[in-house]
């Protein structure tokens, strides 16, 4: 890899291209400030890759009357994800594809009764109603649902094309580093004469091993919440829905994405996912073709190919009684700030908390654009489903 032989000056140097890095490098780009994004796998990382791409509203952390103050933060997500949407946001996004518009709560009779109250007092401020029977859509009146389905005005997004529109437009302040540079990013930057204003790491599981290596973990607690999650393919329709049960988490989130050949894949998160990621796939699997039979008792699923998607999430410790932080979270420390956005819809609020500290340490725009061709480039990480093995259950 080539070195510079000259000083670079830049404002800020980021480490880490997932949605929370890429969010804040495309937000501080557009304000003029003069940034270097670094990431040494792809861009769109591992886990922002693997996002089920649902921008929450909170409802589904809701259920049973249970308003957590996460349900309420994430609650003003939406709107700013539309705008940017709608190339009306500091962050422009025109150029993503939205999987969905809206999604599905799907009650069985007799879980969560009074959730259609909650719904009609708009404790959350979203627009959520109860779909009448008649108004259901052929498939779902087909798959043999009993129960009430509740309508979510939660957009599901294609993340592969969310992260093009955050890359493309500064795509040459995008490099890529070794294992090696990124295991020791103080010295990476020393090394290639690179002098940043301020260092920000939002690389997920490493950042905690990051800042212990450079004694800067005083203060910094992380948590693990492992994922096993599932795909199967082909899904017999689009599906965009929380199958919900007797808990304050969804038994089963489905979303729905396309693979290259052209396949419906049905991607499963929720209460089947949250197991440890080194667990059988078949017991996810079984679990999910349980609540299927509950929930889509028609739907024969004898002839799908299965596939595993292990997790570790990896995130700032929760200060409350809650299973995840209300908000995301920042380490601040004199040399970098460690960044965890929480969740994939938290990524506007994570960029304008740095902006904040930028503006608290006087950092300003330089206004410069820096050339980082010394550096090579970085490809575009590849959407689980299209780089996986596929099984079928004997």
């Amino acid at each position: 890899m080539a070195k510079s032989d000259n000083i670079t000056k830049v404002d800020v140097a980021i480490f880490g291209a997932g949605i929370a890095g890429l969010w804040t490098f495309n937000h501080l780009k557009r304000l003029g400030y003069n940034v270097i994004l670094l990431e040494k796998k792809a861009i769109g990382g591992e886990q922002s890759i693997a996002s089920q791409g649902i921008i929450h509203s909170g409802l589904k952390f809701s259920l049973a009357g249970k308003v957590s103050n996460i349900a309420k933060t994430i609650s003003k997500m939406p709107e700013i994800w539309q705008d940017a949407l709608n190339g009306k946001n500091v962050v422009d996004l025109s150029n993503a594809k939205t999987n969905a518009s809206s999604q599905h709560l799907f009650i069985p009779k007799g879980a969560f009764g009074n959730l259609t109250n909650i719904v009609a007092q708009k404790t959350l401020g979203n627009q959520a109603h109860s779909i009448p029977k008649n108004k259901w859509n052929e498939n779902i009146k087909s798959c043999g649902f009993d129960g009430s389905i509740i309508f979510m005005d939660e957009p599901v997004l294609d993340i592969p094309s969310v992260i093009r529109a955050l890359a493309s437009p500064y795509i040459s302040c995008i490099r890529k580093i070794t294992d090696e540079q990124a295991s020791t990013p103080f010295n990476f930057l020393k090394e290639n004469n690179i002098i940043a204003k301020r260092i920000i790491f939002t690389c997920a599981s490493n950042n905690h091993i990051i800042a212990k290596k450079n004694y800067h973990e005083c203060g910094l607690e992380t948590q693990k919440r492992p994922l096993l999650q599932a795909m199967l393919r082909p899904a017999p329709f689009p599906l965009y829905a929380h199958l919900v049960g007797k808990t304050d988490k969804p038994l089963v989130s489905i979303t729905t994405h396309k693979a290259k050949n052209g396949d419906f894949i049905w991607y499963l998160g929720g209460k089947v996912a949250e197991r440890k990621k080194d667990d059988d796939p078949n017991h996810v699997y079984n679990s999910a073709l349980k609540t299927f039979k509950k929930y889509l008792p028609n739907i024969d699923f004898s002839d799908v190919k299965w596939s595993s998607l292990p997790i570790d999430r990896i995130e700032g410790k929760s200060r409350t009684d809650g299973w995840m932080p209300d908000t995301p979270t920042i380490h601040h420390t004199n040399e970098a700030l460690y960044c965890w956005p929480t969740k994939l819809t938290f990524a506007p609020m994570l960029s304008q908390m740095i902006l904040e500290d930028l503006k608290n340490l006087e950092i300003e725009p330089s206004n410069k654009i820096s050339n980082f061709s010394f550096l090579p480039d970085v490809d575009y990480a590849q959407a689980p489903w299209d780089k996986t093995k596929w099984t079928k259950l004997i």
